[in-house]
């Protein structure tokens, strides 16, 4: 695994973009014509507004979908560009493989994957291969759809991966010796941070493997925002956590950083388009810029982990994710 260090320096650039920034702030000026797209979770929450803006921009955006009815309901508020959905299940590692071999029957080369969807804080359950779910769907599911469609990424010109993380991974690391739970109680929280951890670790792995061969990807925090992704938490619970306050609506402290549906995809689209990380790769990312590296004294809602952005553990996440796919 070739390790290109010099271009992975982990502190913020100064894109001088809002935190808040509009999808049309990020694409102003970008002809995506030609270009194609595979965007997971793109018929959902900032997946959607995330797929509406690639297309708006010109690419053809590809959507694997699990539910073909639904996902024709919610695609059908996007008025402008071509957008194709594919059934795909990230927790059916054969589903994964039909998807990538009718995706590569389509076409030859694909300029940007953005792995996109995820599960957050749900009950205990599996995949096959016994993998916890989280965990399954959220990396394994990616690495399996991700190495599919390689040979088309590498065909392309300058091609980018881009993996949603979650400030959630500052909980914890990947736990290599009990990454199932099998040896201690299950806490979704826990394999949450466990499975955002190796989002990013996934993004910098690729990113030290084949950047000598232009592909460069990234992983993102896209920021706090209200979607289905919270459909396993009830309202106390997010009362505890601060985001919402005694009477239901957002907290004092959520609606300051918090950011609507479609301000959620924009750091997403940066990583995936903005010419300022042309040469680097390998990098988390927040609020439309390259994140720091987090300390003692970062904000709980600020910085990246040392532990996601590891070249070693990198490694020892791609050994493992290799294995469990095979």
């Amino acid at each position: 695994m070739t390790e290109n260090a010099s271009s992975r320096v982990q502190a913020k650039l100064g894109s001088g973009l809002d935190p808040k920034s509009e999808p049309s702030d990020i694409l102003a000026g970008k002809d995506l014509t030609g270009k194609v797209a595979v965007v997971t979770g793109g018929y959902s929450g900032i997946g959607l507004e995330t797929t509406r803006a690639l297309a708006a921009a010109g690419a053809k955006v590809y959507v694997p979908v699990r539910n073909l009815d639904k996902a024709a309901e919610t695609l059908a508020t996007i008025k402008r560009g071509e957008v194709i959905p594919l059934p795909m299940d990230l927790g059916d590692f054969a589903s994964i493989r039909r998807f990538v071999a009718e995706m590569l029957e389509n076409e030859s080369q694909i300029d940007l994957l953005i792995n996109n969807a995820g599960i957050m804080a749900c009950p205990e359950a599996s995949i096959e291969g016994g993998w916890e779910s989280q965990f399954g769907v959220n990396h394994l599911g990616h690495f399996l759809l991700t190495k599919g469609l390689l040979s088309a990424l590498l065909a392309a010109d300058a091609p980018r991966v881009v993996c949603l993380s979650s400030i959630g991974h500052r909980r914890g690391g990947v736990n290599f010796d009990d990454i199932n739970f099998e040896t201690t109680p299950y806490e979704k929280w826990t394999a949450y941070a466990q499975a955002k951890t190796a989002n990013a670790l996934f993004a910098l792995g690729l990113d030290m493997k084949y950047a000598d061969q232009g592909l460069r990807a990234f992983s993102v925090h896209p920021g706090g925002i209200m979607t289905p992704l919270q459909r396993h938490l009830d309202n106390e619970e997010m009362i505890a956590l601060g985001w919402l306050d005694e009477s239901g609506n957002l907290s004092e402290l959520a609606a300051s950083l918090f950011k609507s549906t479609a301000q959620g995809c924009t750091t997403t689209l940066w990583a995936a388009t903005s010419e300022m990380l042309d040469g680097k790769g390998g990098l988390y990312c927040e609020d439309c810029d390259v994140a720091d590296l987090a300390d003692e004294d970062t904000p709980r809602y600020f910085g990246v982990a040392r532990w996601a952005v590891d070249p070693a553990l990198a490694i020892k996440l791609w050994e493992l994710s290799e294995s469990a796919t095979a």
